[in-house]
């Protein structure tokens, strides 16, 4: 039986199926999961098919593919027999039939043979197998009578390549005698089987031969044949085509309600045909109509038709007495805004089917602020999601005569706190008076692998009647199987014809109660499950090799029936695995090795035994993951996990080794290199310049570094390093063990520069600054090589003296260059990539990289330089040249600054460096000691009667050597400055000599009058 249902057009079907899809904001996740089958007992899963390998339909389907093969509640990929988007489970009358396949890698003629098995339900609800036949089709739909068990599919010869051949296949069986059996063979591949009543509508079509390239959606003829099923064999009634396959829905009476899709050419237009197997049809202006067809002896005849205002997306509802209908749908062009935010346009069209002739009761067009919106039309309205947390309801009852802006209504849901994508997942009429909506919203995390574990699953319930959310619940899952006071039988939301990997682990099961709150009483595991069947009764699983049954009143017991011969079990293999802490591979695939068979479906991980902290099973069961709980330790584990594939389990052990290397390895093994260098070159440690060190201690290094050059630790932890002697560059590699081998060596020569210049906003050099002025720090790159390319990525530091220089937080990236990473820190630019995508080449000329937003504010001389950026990853390279450019190629930039004002040193701002500056330090280390700069905020509410925030800029001056840190060493910092000041005085008065002056720069360069010690605590000067 099955229950109301939407059709859909459905080539348009297709495309909103893929908006759906389109709002995830994690590639991991597809959120076709929640595309809910709109109150439907049956729905289709097929969570862990193999890539490719299941017959179902992608998210967006090529526009060529004919539209009947995806309707709302079936979905199969044409050019793939339908192996899965079937109705294979079904129920009535105390027979169970169940099919079993095995048609995971099936295409084309290798197709394996699929199995029908029939069940008789005892006294006590268990099943007991009565029958199996192996059928001679790919089955698609499993249907029952009170006389038939009847399946359609396709033919097993596959999808021919002559459009003559193609054909569809129904077998009927006797329920009183499964020998009695007739197969009925139809032209064309099957498209759908719609059941009204005691009728049976097949609808066929003819694939075409070429592959056709559309400027517009094409259409396709469908030929319907109606069957009667209400006696001891099918006998056909009538037949004729129709635009368009039929669905259960389609069907009031005699008559057949389609929506078709109309073409106009103008004059100038003409279809373009090439030889060979393509054809190009020039554009087209479409319309769509609905039309009536009806059963007029053994044949289908156009009866009337009502031309639609909608351009796509069509979705049809008819009312259940076939006296109205609804149809949604959404136009090219945009309403007058409603909202804020990108518009689209759409309407609600209202029709009355009282007469033969459709007509168009009323037209409603709506905005929203979704270009793919999720909906649900009901018996009273359409309810429309319009954006991530507000609804539309468009009251749809023609029984009432009012203006068409009254039966709009806007629903704003309560607000989610830091609210991200997907917003509204699913909007379901549960009865004629209530909707559910689900909502969902992730949280960020610096793991990818960590994001979709963190989100919230939300329920509002909507009441029609009241226009408002009465309840907001929580469930455990977004896969919900809900009951409420007007059905006995529950509505199944979430499960869509794909189901969603993260969101098939389990349904949850629940009750609507009076004030529209949600009660959850179960959570049942999907694991495996292929359809999911509904009544009021009990809640039925197919899977792979067996039948799960759940008993409504029972759900903590199931009952599980085998549905042919178990599968074979899989064969685990024992793994060891070695991983740094700090690596980026956090992975463990335990699958890799073991010996599955694919066809019989996907392997999973369901259990682990005995695993450390921080191993778990990843989403989707087919690897294991390190959290940070793992990742923090070291050390050597063993554990189990166990395999499952239908209803076979294998289990093997584990061995992980978790390491990690830190600076002080790093560091050895760049000894060894140096010495190792050392000992090859014939030279001292001491004419050895070291240059980058890249360190591989969260991953492997590469075997082959750069083109030409191997590398023989390749794929082990360790460090590469530039080594400079003479006016040779050397480059190294080495492990954490005791193994150092030389990569290659060639002549040195600079073949990079950056360079840096003060500017403002618009790139003119700024001629003076002044304390507080605001300008930008430019990098420019340039190719030295002659004749060269350009430079494609530099990287780099840029750290600033924090006294007298602090980043605005501006940043402008010139030319090409686009910014990899956060680069602006508080002591600077620490680790700026960057790389230029210009499809011709810069040669020569010097190419602008990114201007830093800079204040002065303090006086006095600056010097910047460029220091190369040592993170893996931050690369330096040219045009033409296929290995990395080493920082001892580069010539890095400085830029001296002579900064009008306050010396850093002139701690009381009075414009000149007096012994009353370091005693003003002096005096707070005697009352605070050393104290953090970061600290400062907590003493400011000790002084009564002064500014607090005065207080703290006047504090933060006290840090004369912007350590972040006031201790003696600022003391030392203004008495160093005097003794420079006074000796240079006098030396320019003829008092003294030069030499004197730099023999004070000296020992202040050598910081021989700096104290180590800063925790000294100094006497308060009075």
């Amino acid at each position: 039986m099955k229950s109301r249902c939407s059709f859909v057009e459905p080539l348009e079907s297709r495309r909103l199926l893929a908006g759906d899809v389109c709002l995830a904001s994690d590639p991991i996740e597809q959120i076709s999961g929640d595309v809910s089958p709109l109150a439907g007992e049956m729905v289709q899963v097929f969570r862990n098919a193999p890539p490719g390998g299941i017959g179902f339909a992608p998210s967006s389907p090529p526009q060529f593919l004919p539209a009947p093969l995806f309707p709302a509640a079936v979905i199969d990929a044409p050019l793939i027999l339908p192996a899965g988007g079937a109705d294979l489970l079904e129920e009535d009358g105390g027979l169970v039939a169940a099919v079993r396949t095995n048609f995971f890698t099936a295409v084309a003629n290798e197709l394996p043979p699929a199995t029908l098995h029939l069940f008789d339900r005892r006294d006590d609800g268990s099943l007991e197998e009565s029958a199996s036949i192996e059928l001679p089709l790919a089955p698609r739909e499993v249907l029952l009578t009170d006389q038939l068990v009847i399946v359609v599919g396709s033919s097993t010869r596959g999808i021919p390549a002559g459009t003559g051949d193609a054909e569809t296949v129904v077998l009927t069986v006797a329920r009183n005698d499964v020998t009695d059996r007739n197969t009925i063979r139809l032209d064309g591949l099957l498209a759908t089987v719609a059941r009204r009543d005691d009728r049976l509508f097949v609808s066929t079509f003819q694939p075409p031969q070429f592959t056709p390239q559309f400027d517009s959606p094409p259409s396709f003829t469908h030929t319907v044949t109606v069957f009667d099923a209400s006696g001891s064999s099918l006998s056909r009634i009538a037949r004729g085509e129709l635009p368009n396959a039929v669905m259960d829905e389609m069907v009031v009476g005699d008559d057949i309600l389609v929506v078709e899709q109309q073409t106009s050419r103008s004059e100038t237009d003409a279809e373009r045909s090439s030889p060979g197997d393509a054809t190009w049809i020039a554009p087209t202006d479409l319309t769509h109509h609905l039309v009536r067809y009806r059963i007029v002896g053994d044949d289908i005849e156009r009866i009337a038709s009502l031309e639609l205002s909608a351009d796509f997306n069509l979705r049809t509802e008819v009312s259940a007495d076939g006296l109205t209908a609804v149809v949604f749908g959404q136009h090219n062009l945009v309403f007058p805004a409603v909202v804020d935010g990108p518009q689209a346009g759409y309407s609600v069209a209202l029709i009355d089917l009282s007469d033969d002739q459709p007509k168009l009761f009323q037209s409603i067009d709506i905005a929203t602020r979704d270009r793919q919106t999720i909906a649900d039309i009901g018996q009273r309205a359409v309810v429309i999601a319009d954006g991530r947390n507000a609804l539309i309801v468009v009251d749809t009852d023609q029984s009432i005569d009012i203006d068409a802006e009254n039966r709009v209504t806007r629903i704003e849901l309560p607000g989610i706190p830091d609210q991200t994508y997907p917003g509204i997942t699913s909007v379901t009429e549960l009865s004629s008076e209530t909707f559910a909506i689900v909502r969902r919203s992730y949280t960020t995390s610096t793991d990818p692998a960590e994001r979709l574990s963190r989100r919230e699953v939300e329920l509002l319930t909507l009441s029609l009647d009241d226009h408002s959310v009465v309840a907001q619940s929580v469930p455990d899952h977004s896969a919900l199987a809900i009951f409420n006071r007007s059905s006995p039988r529950p509505t199944v939301i979430g499960l869509g014809p794909i189901l969603a990997t993260l969101e098939g682990r389990q349904l949850v099961v629940g009750r609507i109660d009076g004030s529209g709150q949600f009660d959850q009483q179960a959570t049942i595991d999907l694991d495996y499950v292929v359809e999911i069947d509904a009544d009021e009764n009990r809640l039925l699983l197919r899977q792979i090799d067996q039948l799960t049954e759940y008993r409504w009143d029972s759900l903590d017991e199931a009952i599980v029936t085998p549905l042919g011969d178990p599968l074979p079990a899989p064969t685990a293999v024992d793994d060891v695995f070695r991983r740094n802490s700090d690596a980026r591979d956090r992975y463990l695939n335990v699958l890799e090795n073991d010996q599955i068979l694919g066809y019989l479906g996907n392997a999973q991980i369901v259990e682990l035994i005995d695993a450390p902290a921080g191993v778990v099973i990843a989403t989707g069961g087919n690897v294991l993951r390190l959290t940070e709980d793992a990742l923090g330790s070291e050390g050597t584990f063993e554990f189990r996990y166990v395999l499952q594939q239908g209803s076979q389990r294998a289990s093997a052990k584990v061995t992980l080794t978790l390491f990690r290397y830190d600076d002080d390895d790093v560091e050895q093994a760049v000894q060894r290199v140096i010495a190792r260098a050392a000992e090859d070159l014939d030279v001292n440690a001491s004419d050895l310049q070291i240059g980058a060190v890249r360190r591989f201690t969260s991953q492997p290094m590469p075997s082959d570094p750069a083109a030409g050059i191997e590398n023989p630790l390749g794929g082990q932890f360790g460090i590469l390093v530039d080594v400079r002697v003479g006016d040779q560059l050397y480059r190294y590699a080495a492990n954490f063990q005791d193994d150092v081998v030389r990569l290659s060596s060639q002549p040195l020569r600079r073949v990079m520069e950056l360079s840096m210049r003060a500017v403002d906003v618009d790139g003119n050099t700024v001629e003076s600054i002044q304390s507080g002025d605001e300008f930008y720090i430019e990098v420019t790159a340039r190719d030295l090589r002659e004749f060269g390319f350009g430079v494609f990525a530099v990287a780099f530091d840029l750290p600033l003296p924090v006294s007298q220089l602090e980043l605005t937080g501006a940043m402008i990236l010139l030319g090409k260059f686009d910014e990899i990473g956060e680069p602006i820190t508080a002591g600077g630019i620490d680790e700026f990539s960057a790389l230029e995508a210009l499809i011709e080449h810069p040669g020569n000329d010097a190419q602008g990289v990114v201007r830093f937003g800079v204040r002065a504010i303090a006086g006095g001389q600056v010097t910047l330089q460029l220091d190369p950026a040592e993170s893996l990853g931050a690369e330096l390279l040219l045009r033409g040249r296929n290995d990395e450019v080493s920082p001892l190629e580069v010539d890095f930039g400085s830029l001296t600054l002579n900064i009008g004002g306050i010396e850093p040193t002139d701690t009381d701002a009075s414009g000149a460096v007096t012994p009353s500056d370091a005693l003003r330090v002096i005096n707070f280390l005697g009352v605070y000691g050393s104290v953090l700069v970061d600290d400062l905020a907590t003493l400011t509410t000790r002084v009564e009667g002064e500014d607090g925030e005065q207080r703290l800029r006047s504090m933060r001056r006290l840090d004369t050597n912007a350590d972040g840190l006031i201790s003696a060493r600022d003391a030392l910092h203004v008495i160093n400055d005097l003794a420079r000041l006074f000796i240079r005085k006098d030396a320019t008065d003829g008092g003294g000599s030069n030499a004197v002056a730099e023999s004070v720069d000296a020992a202040i360069a050598s910081d021989f009058l700096s104290d180590d010690d800063d925790d000294d605590t100094l006497d308060t000067v009075r």
